[in-house]
């Protein structure tokens, strides 16, 4: 079986060939994408983990490998498993210390967060990915990702991440990867409050073709500790690409005592 490319060899491949990849914003495919992975200390104590569970749906025995975008680079692709049959899974606890055990190259993934791309060698063979990040008693789950319209931003296509709060209990968090392997983002972000207001100032973040970011939206905007509930956040790149390959977005709300946390997913909004 031919090894796939490297992570930008692959995707310009797949680009040029402008392949049918994708059907569905989350359905079966060969190529899906967790938009948050994390193996690192949690800061009310414990380690933040993310598993995965990965069901093959294809029609062939697939063969799963897995490329990471972190804030600092990207690596792949890693061989995580070979000729997984047909409606048969595969879970791996710690999947940033699967990728990492499974990866001869000098990154320590312990301590780092980013999207996980699991591909498979061929579109006959259609994985489903399911992330669930826990840390003792307390965890979020979330569906990967498919590399379409509906899961990205860009230029002239908005996305929302909703219920956005920060009191003495929560804290949030905002992760954006940047899918494209030749377009650089600039991307517009503004906290918007129940009665239409913005929150602290509007601010932006650059990202270059498959860079990852996660910020507290919040001190971004230079309101780090006012008091905000029910409030909302549009993503809006104002520079880059227009087509699938754009900006996937996620959130993480936090319990500052009991660590207890969950998922917030961007959604079209236009």
């Amino acid at each position: 079986m031919k090894k796939p490319l490297c992570f930008v060899g692959f995707l310009v491949l797949v680009l040029a060939a402008r392949v049918p990849l994708w059907g569905y914003d989350t359905s079966p495919s060969w190529l899906q994408i967790v938009p948050e992975a994390i193996y690192a200390p949690a800061t009310g104590g414990g380690t933040w983990a993310t598993d995965v569970q990965i069901t093959n749906f294809g029609s062939v025995p697939a063969d799963i490998y897995a490329y990471f975008a972190y804030n600092g680079g990207t690596t792949g692709p890693i061989a995580l498993y070979q000729s997984l049959p047909t409606y048969h899974s595969v879970e791996y606890a710690y999947i940033l210390g699967a990728i990492d055990s499974a990866d001869p190259g000098p990154l320590t993934y312990f301590g780092h967060v980013g999207a996980v791309w699991f591909v498979t060698q061929n579109e006959t063979a259609k994985i489903q990915v399911q992330a669930m990040t826990v840390n003792g008693n307390y965890g979020k789950s979330a569906p990967a990702l498919n590399l379409v319209t509906l899961n990205t931003a860009a230029v002239g296509r908005p996305m929302i991440l909703q219920h956005l709060v920060q009191n003495d209990v929560y804290r949030t968090f905002v992760g954006v990867h940047n899918t494209s392997t030749t377009e650089t983002f600039t991307v517009q972000f503004v906290i918007v409050s129940a009665i239409n207001t913005t929150i602290g100032s509007v601010f932006s973040k650059t990202l270059p073709p498959l860079a990852y970011l996660s910020f507290n939206p919040f001190k971004e905007a230079g309101v780090p500790t006012q008091i905000c509930a029910n409030c909302w956040l549009q993503i809006q790149p104002t520079a880059g690409g227009t087509g699938p390959n754009g900006v996937m977005c996620y959130g993480s709300i936090a319990n500052n005592y009991t660590n207890d946390t969950y998922a917030l997913i961007a959604r079209m909004y236009q």
